[in-house]
């Protein structure tokens, strides 16, 4: 086992400096775990351009974190330091990252013929929804056909195959209806086989994965991932019951992450409030959700996820919680500027929530009825980070737009992962004098 492999937990005896963050990050539907998100962080660190020349970012060793008495499961989740210098001054946060891969592997066919299969099924549970897709049409247009975009492709194959057998078959005269059939089919097949190998290049499958997953949280339950998850709640709630070791606790959900880091909030907050740390104000942590290019509307439109509209309104409502939104209209894989709560809340039927949905227009702010949060909704402003032709390139790969809130820009912003991590003071603070415009 290598220094950077070894088990460590939160043990009380371990000091580090007061006023730093705790960080814990809940990746997307990625089959790719801490070690690949740990390489990408050191690497686009080195690249962030910032506007102190003064500044630096270092990333600490990868770190095994066991959840210690409270979970079985051993050297699951990963701990590193982020951390900046600037004129000598400095801030570090504790980063764990959050490892469910394991889970999105069960879901994750290794056929892309098998993921298109199951977007068939997925397709029409969303044709049944369609009287819910006007308010998503309407705030998050690109959105919406960026998710219709693999079924276009996938009839325009169909179309080009049955085109080609056509043709084919013109050409050939006197052939029997027997063979006629077999040339159609063989001509669909061959065309079929083509797309195939054109998605590892246009990363549809990876869109029609996301959607699959969504439909499928719909109908079945997680059970290893809900009980990891309050594992992951009852340590960090143990911990800051032992020890002033962080001025606050911020969950990060990017892209479907933002869902399970919905959860992992809510159960946070419930095992915070059953600790004697809730009796003491002084000591009470500042509990901060952040959700990066958020999914979560995508996976509350099915009629299948009351419980995770239900965690919705209780986060939503949580004075405790502050939330912060930051997703671009650019990425055509989130929820950018959207009204995230009420997009998600609209399939219960209530009439007058159709209509608030409708009625959203005012960017970063929050409409009374769902509650409190998100507080800010605010977009990173990705055109700003680059150069207009990098910029160009960048909207025409969606799978690159999507991972631009991890990864380093091109110029200096107001948006900056790294600093967003690290920054002293409350996260708040740095998201309203920042980010919020």
């Amino acid at each position: 086992m290598t220094s950077s492999e070894k088990n460590i937990s939160f043990d009380s005896s371990k000091k580090t400096g007061d006023g730093e963050r705790l960080v814990i990050f809940m990746g997307g539907f990625d089959p790719r775990g801490a070690r690949h998100y740990h390489q990408l962080m050191r690497a686009e660190a080195q690249k962030q351009p910032v506007a102190s020349a003064d500044r630096k970012y270092a990333i600490g060793a990868r770190e095994k974190w066991s959840a210690g008495e409270h979970g079985q499961e051993k050297s699951l989740h990963s701990r590193w330091k982020v951390s900046q210098t600037d004129s000598g001054n400095s801030a570090s946060a504790d980063f764990v990252f959050f490892d469910w891969h394991d889970q999105v592997r069960l879901h994750w066919p290794s056929s892309r013929a098998e993921v298109f299969r199951q977007a068939v099924g997925t397709y029409v549970s969303i044709w049944n929804l369609r009287q819910w897709l006007q308010p998503v049409r309407e705030q998050a247009r690109f959105t919406l056909w960026a998710l219709m975009y693999p079924l276009c492709y996938m009839l325009l194959v169909l179309l080009a195959g049955l085109g080609l057998g056509s043709l084919l078959v013109s050409a050939w005269d006197g052939l029997p209806p027997v063979g006629a059939a077999a040339l159609m089919l063989a001509a669909v097949a061959v065309v079929g086989w083509g797309g195939l190998v054109l998605d590892g290049y246009l990363h549809i499958s990876w869109l029609l994965r996301i959607l699959n997953f969504a439909h499928v949280s719909s109908r079945e339950t997680f059970p290893v991932l809900d009980a990891r998850i309050e594992t992951m709640a009852a340590e960090v709630a143990q911990a800051l019951q032992q020890q002033q070791r962080w001025r606050e606790v911020v969950v990060v959900g990017f892209s479907v992450g933002s869902v399970q880091a919905l959860k992992l909030t809510q159960a946070l907050r419930r095992k915070l409030a059953e600790s004697p740390l809730s009796l003491q104000p002084s000591r009470r942590p500042l509990v901060n959700l952040v959700t990066l290019g958020n999914c979560i509307p995508l996976f509350g439109l099915f009629p299948g996820a009351g419980a995770l509209r239900q965690t919705l309104r209780e986060i939503a409502m949580d004075e405790a919680v502050y939330w912060a939104d930051i997703s671009s209209p650019s990425d055509s894989v989130c929820f950018g500027m959207c009204d995230v709560v009420g997009l998600s809340l609209r399939e219960d039927g209530r009439k007058d929530e159709t209509q608030a949905v409708r009625s959203f227009t005012e960017a970063g702010k929050r409409r009374a009825q769902w509650g409190l949060n998100p507080q800010a909704v605010c977009s990173p402003r990705f055109h700003k980070l680059f150069l207009p032709a990098t910029y160009r390139w960048l909207r025409r790969n969606k799978m690159r737009m999507h991972f631009q809130y991890l990864m380093a820009g091109e110029v200096a912003g107001a948006y900056d992962y790294f600093e967003l991590l690290t920054s002293a003071g409350p996260m708040r603070d740095y998201i309203e004098r920042k980010l919020v415009r």
